[in-house]
Order: C-alpha cells, then sequence, then structure tokens
C-alpha cells in the first residue's frame, strides 16, 4: 500500500468509527413525520408543532433512533442482479455485467445522502408562555458526489478528443453535536410560530471547497485541469508532515483506534468547533378545516479551528503517453518494469501540484430544509396532508413531494399512509403508527416501508424512524371554538 491509500484509509477508518461510536444507525428525518398525530418529536420538522400533553421525556437514544441512506440516480438492482444466465448474483462490473444500463441511470451529478442523528436528551413541556423543548442530539451529515463522465471515463475508457467534466466531484462529511432549545406559541387562536436555537460542537469535518477537474484524451497526450481544495478538521488524529511538506502519516489517537469505551467522550461538545443554527416554524388556521405551516431547518454554520489542515490541487498537466525504445529492455528491465517506471514518474508529476497546508479556520453551512405543507381535517381525528421539502445540499437542490392520509382515535393509537416522490422515483409507499399504553408512548414510521413488500431491488432510498418516550397530561380530543379541532 502506498503512502497516500495509507493516509486515505487512516482517515477513512478515524471519521467512520467517530460516526459508529457516536450513532446506532443511519437516519434522516422523514416526511412522514410531518402531519401524524401522536408523534412528540414531530416538532423536529416544525417547531411550531405542540404536542398534545403537558410534558414529555425521551428514552436516551430512542427518542428517535432514526435511519436512512438515499441516492439521486441508483438503487441497489443497479449495482448487484441476478447472472443472465447462472443462479448467482453479479454487479455491473461483472464481465457478464450491464455497465451500460448502469450507465444509463446516471445523472450529470450524482450524490449518496445521509443524515445521521441520535438524540440523548429530548424534553418537552407546556407553560403559559408556551411549549419548550430541550435537546441534545449527536448527528453526522454526509454527502458524496461523483459525475457522469467519471464513470464514462472508468467504464468505457478513453475517447479519442474527449473532454471528461469532472466537476462537483468529492465529499462532505461533518460530525457534530447539537444542543437545542426550542419554543411555541399560540399568538392567536388560529396562528402559532416556533423556533429552535442550536449551539454545535463539531468532532471532525472533510470538506470538498472547490472542485473543478476536467480531463481531456487523445492517443498524442491527455491534457489535466484542475482547481481543487479540500479541508479538514481532525480533533482525533496527529497529522505528520515530512520536510517538503507533505502529509507523511495520519495517526488516529489510541484510545479510538482500540475502541476504548470512554475514548470518545474528549472528542464532544468540542469548544474549537462551534457554530450556530436555527429552525423556524409557522402553523396558520385560514378556517377551520385547513392548517398551512411552513418550516426552515438548518439555518446555521459550523466554523471549524481545531486540527485544521487544507490540500489543494491545481495544475495545468500534459500528458505524452508511452514512448518506448525496444533497445532499453533487458533480462533484468522487461517491458512490465518500464510501465511501472513510467507510471510512478506520471504519479510523482501529478503528486507535485499537490499542497499542504496546516492550521487555519473554515466555515461550513449545513444543509438546510425548507417545509411547506397543507393539511385538510375531513373530521378532528382524519386528515389529508400535502408536504413540499427542499433540501440545500453543498453542490445540489434535492426536491421531494409526499402525500398523507391520517387517523387517530384519540390517546390510544394514530395511523398514518404516505407516498412519496423523490430521486426521481415514484414508488415510494410509507405508513407508520403510533400508540400509548399509561404513560409510554410508542412510534415507528417510514417513507418507504412497503416498497420492501413490493419493490425491494427498486428503492433508491430506506429510512426508519423509531421512538418511545414517556407522556404526561395527555389532552383529549375537544371543541375548541365552535368546532375547530385540536390537532398534534
Amino acid at each position: 500500500m502506498n503512502v497516500s491509500m495509507k493516509i486515505f484509509s487512516r482517515f477513512t477508518f478515524g471519521m467512520g468509527l467517530i460516526v459508529c461510536l457516536s450513532l446506532p444507525g443511519w437516519s434522516q428525518i422523514n416526511n412522514s413525520v410531518y402531519f401524524m398525530p401522536g408523534v412528540p418529536q414531530a416538532n423536529r420538522v416544525n417547531p411550531a408543532h405542540q404536542p398534545n400533553c403537558e410534558l414529555y421525556i425521551g428514552f436516551p437514544v430512542l427518542a428517535p433512533m432514526r435511519m436512512e441512506l438515499s441516492s439521486n440516480s441508483l438503487s441497489y438492482k443497479d449495482i448487484i442482479y441476478e447472472h443472465p444466465f447462472h443462479d448467482s448474483l453479479i454487479t455491473f462490473l461483472h464481465p457478464e455485467g450491464d455497465k451500460q444500463a448502469f450507465l444509463n441511470q446516471l445523472k450529470p451529478l450524482n450524490n449518496i445522502v445521509a443524515d445521521v442523528r441520535a438524540s440523548l436528551i429530548s424534553v418537552g413541556f407546556n407553560t403559559k408562555a408556551g411549549f419548550f423543548t430541550f435537546d441534545v442530539t449527536t448527528r453526522v451529515d454526509e454527502a458524496l458526489y461523483f459525475p457522469e463522465d467519471l464513470a464514462n471515463l472508468l467504464l468505457k475508457g478513453a475517447g479519442e478528443g474527449q473532454t471528461y467534466q469532472l466537476d462537483g466531484i468529492g465529499a462532505n462529511l461533518s460530525a457534530f453535536d447539537e444542543l437545542s432549545l426550542g419554543w411555541s406559541y399560540s399568538i392567536l387562536d388560529n396562528l402559532q410560530v416556533g423556533v429552535r436555537g442550536k449551539m454545535l460542537f463539531g468532532i471532525g469535518d472533510i470538506s470538498t471547497m472547490r472542485s473543478n477537474l476536467s480531463i481531456t484524451t487523445s492517443q498524442e497526450e491527455w491534457n489535466i485541469q484542475s482547481d481543487m481544495m479540500v479541508s479538514a478538521s481532525l480533533p482525533f488524529a496527529e497529522v505528520i508532515y515530512n520536510e517538503d511538506g507533505m502529509i507523511e502519516d495520519i495517526v488516529i489517537d489510541e484510545e479510538i483506534e482500540s475502541l476504548k469505551p470512554f475514548a470518545l467522550p474528549k472528542y464532544v461538545f468540542n469548544f474549537g468547533n462551534s457554530g450556530f443554527a436555527a429552525d423556524v416554524g409557522i402553523n396558520y388556521r385560514p378556517i377551520d378545516q385547513l392548517l398551512l405551516s411552513v418550516s426552515a431547518l438548518d439555518i446555521g454554520f459550523i466554523s471549524w479551528k481545531d486540527e485544521v489542515h487544507e490540500a489543494t490541487y491545481e495544475m495545468a498537466y500534459d500528458y505524452v503517453g508511452l514512448e518506448l525504445d525496444p533497445l532499453e529492455l533487458s533480462d533484468d528491465f522487461s517491458f512490465g518494469d518500464y510501465i511501472d517506471s513510467t507510471f510512478s514518474q506520471m504519479g510523482d508529476s501529478l503528486a507535485s501540484f499537490l499542497e499542504f497546508t496546516p492550521g487555519g479556520t473554515y466555515s461550513k453551512r449545513l444543509n438546510t430544509k425548507l417545509y411547506v405543507g397543507a393539511s385538510y381535517f375531513v373530521t378532528p381525528k382524519i386528515n389529508f396532508g400535502i408536504l413540499s421539502r427542499t433540501d440545500f445540499l453543498r453542490e445540489q437542490i434535492s426536491q421531494q413531494f409526499t402525500a398523507s392520509a391520517n387517523f387517530t382515535t384519540g390517546r390510544f393509537i394514530n395511523l398514518t399512509l404516505s407516498y412519496t416522490y423523490r430521486n426521481s422515483y415514484v414508488k415510494n409507499l410509507g405508513a407508520g403508527f403510533s400508540f400509548n399504553v399509561g404513560p409510554l408512548n410508542l412510534y415507528m414510521i417510514s417513507d418507504n416501508s412497503l416498497n420492501a413488500l413490493f419493490w425491494p431491488q427498486e428503492a433508491r432510498s430506506v429510512n426508519l424512524w423509531f421512538g418511545m418516550n414517556l407522556v404526561f397530561g395527555y389532552k383529549q380530543f375537544q371543541k375548541v371554538d365552535g368546532d375547530r379541532p385540536l390537532v398534534y
């Protein structure tokens, strides 16, 4: 393993270990919870939401435990599928795999996104001054980007006179803790507002700050144009530089690497990487049966200062290919040795454009989300909702739409059925339930749970939100100002 691969693998191990130790599962806030009755933590997607109780206390880690992983272009069946002639599974890279079918699924810029969260503390209580919430959450925001031209170059090979635009290639990975305080208040009988302030403490980060890369290929030469920059904050590792200013090694904290149980706490609530964010929301009822709402989440940033390192890759390089002189070959210097020597020289030339800089500060915004919803109440216990969700990722804007039917019996059981259009995929059928036994509240929700029964290999995303709370002071459904129903 060469030095660069060793450095990359050790960094990946460190960040992956931080993620695994910090969190019990993959997650992202799903859409079906937005209108669903009986879920106290629905205020996570709209701070104006007020649970219909006086007090709730979430079980640590289980309030909620959430899981999601999504791609904007690829599903399981695009990567792994049945062999055309034998009873076995193959990938698109197999000699008899369909590489063109894989390429046909790609967009100009493809992503794989995860938003991972685990709640350590989740409490909400009602007062005359409004409904207050307090939460402590560990989060990981992840996004991997790769352009279609990169796959074409790797799978089809270089074409004569072709230019491959690889702009946007990169990754953004942040692990951080979130300490939040929320407040919701009914200004008028038909208007609620909510806000949540959040202090953020960074655990670790790697971010592609600039990504401009193109390769023009021909038989005579390859031209490579690059303007790239990657910044990283690695509090859990020591980065060792050599005399030439190149990274020689990355040494992960021994306690982290050996999985010692008390290694992680010294990296949480790191004031060296601090930031702020806010969530805002509004609920408005123009008529008794119609509820309109808007919320914006994660408006903010983290300033990364602790153990910061920066890598830039700026060049205009012409590679003229192999020129073989048969007289140079001998028993001691074979054709294979010549190939290895040539590519080693090319690698050294390309590496000479890579520059590392320790120290410094950089800021990175969160992936902001905007929700716009409308819900119509046929009766106080049955409503139908439509929801638009827009994710403002670093390199892309992602749009989703959800329709849901929501039912409640009052205190004991609440149900939802949903349909979501996302990632250009139309078969997302979700369901969820919430019920109460005494003070115990239990809920489980997914935007695509029914896909596992009907189209398990087609889904481009998977999520599950599970939670347990103790709920006290539950308010029964009752008439307020005539026939206006109370809603969760």
